[in-house]
């Protein structure tokens, strides 16, 4: 992400505004919160937001393995914790959390602590273009999940994740992608790139694609349809009220979304990528 104050005061607040909603919008039908801020990855049987999550966190989980025991790995783009505390509490790691927010950093510690892997987990504040928090060759895996969109320098950010992992190691990356950015609604304060741009990003890196899955087929319908549902009572609150306004956005940018990936123009792209030994 930039590491210009106003551009982490837009994101900042964004979330702010936002994260309220999607904490509702992610709860399990028990009411579970997920911890989570992303799409999902709505496989056949996802019922609602948090099993979409899980399901994406188990795509995750399975591209990073095998962990091991000792071995050191960093989330970039944590958000607030949902998928970090999930993974120490499955994997014998140590783990370190990289944002550009603060606020999501100290809610990823307190999860943690609720879920008592804290003294397995390290946050950072840093921008992921520069992450000079680590040294070279120094990294055991790296996994990054809707989070790059964000990210105005992406060639930098990818160099600087084959910089730090050592070789053989594993990224994991995870994000929306879009052909004609001229057709996204909603562009403030993000930085979609086309699947090709990616593929050329990790090349120029110095990074071999292990796996690739496009999952927009399972991610934008499905999110959209779910959220409409859960729209219907947040848009009956008077028109003027922070999660009506919330409610209308979201449906309008998910109908932006859907569209173009109805018409070839939007995917959600997944790799797995690899440091040559």
């Amino acid at each position: 992400m930039k590491s210009k104050p106003e551009d982490s005061d837009q994101i900042n607040q964004f979330y702010q505004w936002i994260r309220g909603y999607l904490a509702d919008l992610s709860r399990s039908a028990e009411g579970e919160l997920s911890h989570a801020i992303n799409f999902g990855f709505w496989e056949d049987g996802c019922k609602n937001l948090f099993d979409a999550e899980m399901a994406f966190f188990e795509l995750v989980l399975d591209m990073l393995s095998p962990l091991k025991q000792g071995d050191h790995g960093v989330e970039i783009g944590c958000g607030i914790g949902g998928y970090a505390v999930r993974l120490l509490e499955q994997s014998p790691v140590q783990l370190t959390c990289y944002d550009l927010l603060e606020e999501h950093l100290n809610l990823t510690r307190q999860f943690a602590e609720t879920k008592s892997v804290a003294d397995r987990l390290r946050t950072i504040q840093g921008n992921s273009m520069e992450m000079n928090n680590f040294s070279d060759n120094s990294l055991d895996f790296i996994y990054c999940v809707e989070s790059s969109f964000h990210y105005d320098e992406k060639q930098k950010f990818f160099n600087e994740v084959q910089r730090v992992l050592k070789p053989g190691a594993t990224f994991v990356y995870a994000d929306i992608s879009c052909e004609d950015v001229s057709k996204i609604t909603f562009k403030s304060g993000n930085h979609f790139s086309a699947k090709s741009e990616l593929d050329a990003y990790i090349k120029n890196a110095n990074l071999d694609i292990v796996e690739h899955r496009d999952i927009g087929g399972q991610v934008y319908r499905p999110l959209q349809e779910y959220t409409e549902y859960f729209n219907d009572e947040l848009l009956d609150e008077p028109a003027g009220s922070s999660k009506a306004k919330v409610g209308k956005y979201w449906d309008l940018v998910l109908n932006n979304y859907t569209k173009l990936f109805n018409k070839g123009l939007m995917g959600y792209q997944v790799y797995k990528v690899r440091k040559p030994a």
